[in-house]
């Protein structure tokens, strides 16, 4: 069985390879006898006795593993320049190799939660790095990989690789020690010492958090240089060793007849010494300039790899071997699978919160199935697109890379959708205390400012169930707040200000139930500041509690303002892939394409609705304001736009070609 004129499969155990009749014939009956030998019934004996020592040393000769193989054959159809190759399929390494990655992927994902913009930049980047260790492996393995013990020890090296860098992605930031985020660190620790005090028995406790959170990125860029750098090296040892088989089998050392291999094995050198070089770099105190520097380490021997490809199956190279466009499709369906169920995962992880919600409803059936909608309409575009029978090498190469571009959009939308289920639950949730406080503050208006509040005024609104409902006991909070409303006579707004606080503590409860509470940042320690003072101080007024509440909003909502952009992009780059992967031959391919490109940018186009971002998110009576993204995103409507978006696509080129049928 081949792949094609170059490639010929060697499965693992038999190998198949080009024969001549006689020992084509040899091996038949070798094949024959050891057939009959295994193949037993539980009625009757088998027909050959496999204690036989003729019999068992033919079954040890074929399961034999050698320490290395020759990937070369010889075949009449080699044109001049290139190798013909005979690959093992080994289909446990290419699984053990991507579920490798898929560890590193779900920890990047944990670890490195995508909100805003820079998480974005922190997320892809490192994903890049991850996924050039898989497709430079796959490059290699598509070619000259064997049934070994040298690949097989090279796989679980792999393996290795995939495990360090899954240990670096906690909190990983790629601007980190570039971008200036000193005014953000120094209102951190205010807030905190607002919150605290310096002399809490808290502050040796944050004080080293603080520290840990100032080295680990050091450590983690450390940690990434040396592990790229051993990847590079293990590549590098697998091309020498199909450079050493290549030489052997011209029986003399002619570097022009190899130069193939001679630009794979130069790129490599090339980028374990940049990884090397990065680490060196980085040290212990890096400054902004290392920092810098290290980006330029990092990714340019990405590049020059990529170019190294390119060169390698140019007629300007000899020893050339083409890439097997089967072998690739297959491993890049696998990788969008896996990351695929990535997303998956962490979408449905967020149905248990909107089920527990207490706003939980049609609306919250409808932002599941919207989901859901949304994940397999993704699954079905991919597998959608025509395949053609054939592609050459430098398609097969150029469509394999530029499936980089089209992962990075599928899993920030992914993100995005998980995201945007989150807010949606969460603007649900805080209507509960929006619409406590505007009750509190219109029967303060129409009681006065220091007359008690009563459980009893809430019932007709029905505000007592729902505060209880998310574990917050009326009672409990309006005698806290009615506490400070006769603490001292002459400051009646003290009352009002403990409600603000009572208001912020039940903003605190919806984010724990909806495990949206932040562990770090400016946002805690705003939280903190304002729910842990006393009401008598000036830091707790109506301002500050608008930009702690603005801030929960935003910071979790921040997604919708990059969400179609990332979902517009899937379309655009499945469109582009179509292109390179070939030309369309029909109308239904150019309309399948055109249509993906319009659509894909009329999506982009939606960015628009972010105007006015940045203003101020609540009005004066807690309603959303400003840009429209905020409702949209709150209101949960920024999902059902995009799975709509999607729909349309999918039956859109369809439907033009039945219409255009129709006519003709």
């Amino acid at each position: 069985m081949c792949y094609s004129v170059k490639f010929f499969i060697r499965s693992s155990c038999p190998t198949t390879t080009l024969l001549s009749q006689g020992e084509r014939r040899r091996k038949m009956q070798s094949d024959n006898l050891v057939n009959r030998a295994s193949r037993s019934s539980f009625f009757r004996e088998s027909a050959v006795d496999d204690s036989d020592p003729l019999v068992q040393q033919r079954i040890r000769k074929e399961s034999l593993v050698p320490i290395t193989r020759s990937p070369f054959t010889d075949t009449a159809e080699t044109k001049p320049g290139e190798l013909t190759v005979s690959v093992s399929e080994v289909p446990w390494s290419d699984l053990l190799l991507e579920i490798a990655m898929t560890t590193a992927f779900a920890s990047l994902t944990d670890g490195t939660p995508i909100l805003e913009a820079a998480n974005v930049t922190s997320y892809l980047s490192f994903f890049a790095l991850v996924w050039w260790v898989w497709a430079s492996q796959v490059a290699y393995n598509v070619r000259f990989r064997q049934s070994d013990w040298l690949h097989r020890l090279f796989i679980f090296f792999q393996v290795f690789v995939f495990c360090a860098l899954a240990a670096f992605t906690n909190s990983f930031d790629v601007t980190n020690g570039i971008s200036d985020n000193s005014s953000e660190d120094k209102q951190v620790s205010n807030l905190e010492t607002i919150a605290i005090g310096d002399q809490d028995i808290s502050r040796p406790f944050l004080d080293v958090q603080n520290y840990r959170d100032e080295r680990l990125p050091t450590l983690n860029m450390r940690g990434i240089s040396m592990t790229m750098a051993f990847s590079r090296m293990l590549l590098l040892s697998q091309y020498l060793i199909a450079f050493y088989h290549a030489t052997r089998r011209d029986g003399r050392l002619q570097f022009s007849r190899q130069s193939a291999f001679l630009v794979h094995i130069g790129s490599l050198i090339i980028s374990s010494l940049c990884y090397f070089i990065a680490f060196a770099v980085i040290g212990k105190v890096p400054s902004k300039s290392d920092e810098i520097a290290k980006l330029f380490l990092w990714y340019i021997p990405i590049f020059i790899e990529v170019a190294a490809h390119y060169i390698a199956i140019s007629r300007l190279c000899n020893g050339r071997v083409p890439y097997n466009s089967q072998a690739i499709f297959a491993r890049s369906s696998t990788v969008f699978v896996i990351i695929l169920g990535g997303g998956l995962d962490k979408i449905t992880n967020g149905f248990q919160y909107i089920i527990g919600n207490i706003t939980f409803g049609t609306q919250s059936i409808g932002l599941i199935c919207c989901g859901v909608v949304t994940f397999l309409l993704l699954f079905t575009l991919y597998f959608g697109t025509p395949e053609p029978d054939r592609v050459g090498s430098r398609r097969s190469i150029s469509l394999f890379f530029f499936q980089f571009v089209y992962l990075a959009s599928i899993i920030v939308t992914l993100q995005g959708i998980a995201a945007m289920l989150q807010v949606g639950n969460l603007g649900n949730a805080l209507e509960v205390p929006f619409d406590f406080l505007r009750e509190s503050q219109f029967l303060m208006h129409i009681k006065g400012l220091g007359v008690p509040l009563n459980e009893s005024d809430y019932v007709q609104s029905g505000l007592d169930v729902r505060l209880e409902k998310q574990g917050v006991p009326l009672r409990t909070m309006l005698d806290f707040v009615n506490s400070w409303m006769v603490y001292d006579p002459e400051y009646p707004e003290w009352g009002y200000n403990a409600l603000l606080q009572m208001d912020i503590y039940v903003v605190e409860m919806i984010l724990t139930n909806l495990n949206n509470y932040p562990d770090t940042g400016l946002l805690l320690a705003k939280l903190d500041a304002f729910y842990n003072q006393n009401p008598n101080v000036t830091y707790v007024n109506n301002a500050t509690f608008n930009d702690v509440v603005g801030l929960v909003i935003s910071s979790n909502a921040t997604p919708a303002l990059w969400f179609f952009a990332a979902g517009g992009a899937v379309l655009v780059t499945l469109a582009l892939m179509g292109l390179i992967r070939r030309i369309p031959g029909d109308r239904y391919e150019w309309g399948q394409t055109i249509s993906r490109l319009v659509m894909g940018s009329a999506i982009i186009a939606l960015i628009a609705i972010d105007v006015h971002a940045s203003n101020d998110v609540l009005t004066d009576d807690f309603h959303y304001e400003g840009s429209r993204i905020w409702y949209l995103a709150t209101h949960s409507w920024v999902l059902p736009i995009y799975a709509l978006a999607l729909l349309i696509e999918q039956f859109l080129p369809s439907g033009i070609c039945k219409n255009q049928n129709q006519r003709s």
